[in-house]
């Protein structure tokens, strides 16, 4: 334990100083000019270690007192101004993620003593952390008594995730307290893993697939391929949302299940564009309007064999990816795969990058192209040539 001591100077003049021990021996800090600079100093001594706190001291270029929040106090204020405009799931997501990541190793520092040093000690740290998720796996086998599965380390992705969002909260401390510099920004990142690349099924690899689905599910599995929509999009449809009048249908995108801070709630698509409306052809058609039969307009289209809402980590294991294994293709696409096939069918087919953003609902075309652009062999083609053409005059080509 620490304890303040106040003293007066001949002038009248009032300091503080902090009395604590050290292997057994009574120390003082350096004087303190203010009584709330005593007691964030005695606070730092108890949770960092006199050592680690008067380093923190040294940092501040002489001076011995600090305005400054903890960076886990500052934290509690970010997420707060974050309310006023994010969904309640992405603010607990945050708060998830500094809990997990940079708080146990930052957050007891003041915001104005965080150093490069100390956010590439944390990187390093990080790299050995086991994931939340890799825990929780090791101890329900062991309760199952089952084999443990191995120990799953944070992936660059996720360190460097949690190292945008320190970046985002110290840039914002650094105008609210005019520190000088954000420590975090620019930290070099560990970028040995492995690309995960996207899974694109053709169309003879999804009919293996489908064949292998359940009847029941098969009105959802092919609505996702067929329009692209995401999880979240195609399981909060509701019958209002689907008109289908004749041939031709149109499925109107205007809400997604969202993740709340205790559950989750019908809310608004990932993005602006996400409110959209895609156009469904036979045979689609055809299978959606025997399968809404008797609906009303509120009701969701694809529920559980129980009613409610359809829960990814439940189809995902016991629908799609036996279907998956059972169709023997030779490849493990997911869920999203399913968008990621129907945007590349678009694509291979003539569809202009323009009109798969707006029916996917990309907010920028440069999204669409980032991700699909290496699908279009005919513009590479049509650049080639007419690279070629204008190459002419100074390569002629060669007569055989």
């Amino acid at each position: 334990m620490a304890s303040i001591h106040r003293r007066t100077n001949k002038d009248g003049t009032q300091v503080w100083r902090i009395a604590y021990r050290q292997d057994g021996k009574l120390k003082w800090t350096p004087t303190i000019a203010t009584g709330e600079g005593a007691v964030e100093m005695k606070s730092l001594i108890e949770q960092l270690g006199p050592d680690a706190a008067l380093a923190i001291l040294t940092r501040r270029t002489g001076r011995t007192t600090t305005d400054k929040p903890l960076l886990r106090d500052y934290l509690t204020k970010h997420l707060a101004g974050l309310e006023a405009h994010a969904t309640p799931g992405t603010v607990a997501d945050y708060k998830r993620m500094a809990d997990r990541t940079w708080l146990p190793r930052l957050g007891n520092l003041p915001v104005d003593a965080i150093t490069r040093d100390d956010v590439v000690d944390w990187v390093a740290w990080q790299r050995k952390q086991e994931t939340h998720r890799s825990r929780l796996a090791r101890e329900r086998a062991a309760r199952e008594e089952r084999p443990e599965p191995p120990v799953a380390t944070y992936s660059p992705k996720s360190i460097e995730n949690a190292q945008r969002f320190l970046s985002t909260v110290l840039e914002a401390a650094k105008s609210d307290h005019d520190l000088p510099v954000n420590p975090a920004k620019g930290v070099r990142l560990p970028s040995d893993h492995e690309h995960t690349e996207r899974v694109f099924l053709e169309p003879d690899e999804f009919t293996a697939i489908f064949d292998h689905v359940p009847d029941y599910w098969k009105p959802l599995v092919a609505t996702m391929y067929g329009t692209g929509m995401r999880w979240g999009e195609a399981t909060a449809l509701q019958a209002g949302d689907v008109q289908l009048d004749g041939t031709t249908g149109v499925i109107t995108i205007s809400r997604s299940w969202k993740k709340g801070a205790t559950g989750v709630y019908l809310g608004s698509p990932k993005s602006r564009r996400g409110r959209r409306t895609v156009t469904i052809a036979e045979p689609l058609v055809s299978m959606l309007r025997e399968h809404m039969q008797g609906l009303a307009a509120d009701d969701l289209v694809f529920t559980g064999k129980q009613g409610g809402r359809v829960q990814s980590q439940h189809f995902h294991p016991r629908v799609w990816r036996r279907a998956v294994e059972a169709a023997k293709i030779g490849k493990r696409p997911d869920l999203h795969s399913l968008r990621h096939s129907h945007a590349s069918a678009l694509i291979l087919g003539g569809v202009p990058l323009t009109v798969v953003q707006r029916r996917l609902g990309h907010e920028s075309v440069t999204t669409t192209s980032d991700i699909y652009g290496h699908l279009t062999p005919d513009a590479y083609a049509g650049a080639a040539a007419v690279s070629a053409a204008s190459l002419a005059g100074a390569l002629p080509q060669i007569e055989n």
